[in-house]
């Protein structure tokens, strides 16, 4: 890890958020990827253990000892997110310092050292823009694999919350977003707050930045709070928080984005073995997408419900929507 011309009396500029439970596998690559940042300001990792029954909290106390200047770390003594998850989200709104929120689960890793650095150079030079993410990799465990967008998206691009492509390009190991355009009196209103609810505030204030680079590693493993859900649950989760995000939000983009959460957890029921036979439920699914139709093209959105999902995959690659 490098500082170039840094006083130990300067502000912290960029907070780095990372939650973890009994990620001893992963935990010493993530955050190895936090101390190898090359940067000219201050920064912080605040790395949260929520109880971890493995060694996870042990190689935390490692690189809070070798490294205490950027590794801030809390210990539950017993574990919140199985009974509030806003308990974890509290202790990190209040904890941060920094003008800039960077997020890293402690199951996946930054790869380059100068990824901090990239991010925050390009907001202070664009006071417009709220929000940069950029390109990432998986890893299965034995294969590392390209992200859904590595070769859709070559080139960077501006966006806002309206123009974000459907294939998610803010994963949230890629994002640095500016603190002061999230109000977390409102993010915990939301029952379902989830990385989409940071990236929608931070758009509604101001522009988004992606880079086509590749700086980080996103873990693909049965242990991941997302990875670990099986597709219906998966889209059941992002219905939920679409449709609780509209009764908040109601506009057009998002309004677009709940109809097309509504189809694809309606697509896995209607076309799932053992849930095609639901008819009544899914039929109100359905019905319940068709209400939000607001342009022709939802209308193209709503008869590709009707077909199965692997085939609207490949269209919506095919012609990058």
């Amino acid at each position: 890890m490098q500082i170039l011309s840094m006083s130990s009396q300067d502000s912290i500029l960029v907070t780095i958020r990372c939650a973890a439970y009994n990620h001893g596998k992963y935990i010493r690559q993530t955050l190895e990827g936090f101390v190898m940042q090359q940067t000219s300001f201050r920064f912080e990792a605040l790395v949260h253990d929520d109880a971890s029954t493995d060694n996870t909290a042990d190689i935390i106390r490692e690189y809070a000892n070798k490294y205490p200047d950027i590794i801030k770390p809390y210990f539950q003594k017993e574990n919140k997110f199985s009974i509030n998850p806003r308990i974890i989200d509290e202790w990190f709104a209040s904890s941060t310092q920094g003008k800039y929120l960077a997020i890293c689960e402690g199951d996946d890793f930054w790869t380059d050292p100068l990824k901090l650095q990239k991010q925050v150079d390009f907001l202070e030079s664009h006071p417009d823009y709220n929000l940069v993410c950029h390109n990432w990799n998986t890893f299965n465990g034995t294969e590392y694999g390209e992200s859904p967008v590595h070769h859709l998206y070559t080139q960077p691009f501006s966006f806002t919350f309206a123009q974000l492509p459907w294939i998610w390009i803010t994963k949230t190991l890629t994002l640095l977003l500016r603190s002061s355009a999230l109000d977390y009196s409102l993010l915990n209103q939301y029952k379902y707050c989830r990385d989409v609810h940071f990236v929608y505030h931070a758009l509604k204030a101001g522009k988004g930045y992606y880079m086509p680079e590749v700086m980080a590693t996103y873990r693909v493993h049965d242990g991941g709070v997302w990875s670990k859900h099986d597709a219906n649950e998966k889209n059941r989760t992002t219905y939920e928080l679409y449709k609780e995000l509209y009764s908040f939000e109601p506009n057009k983009a998002v309004r677009k984005r709940y109809m097309n959460a509504t189809l694809a957890y309606y697509n896995g029921l209607a076309f799932g073995k053992e849930t095609w036979w639901h008819f009544g439920t899914n039929a109100k699914l359905y019905y319940e997408a068709l209400r939000n139709i607001t342009d022709a093209k939802d209308i193209v959105f709503c008869l590709g419900g009707l077909v199965p999902t692997s085939l609207v995959k490949w269209v919506m690659k095919r012609f990058k929507v």
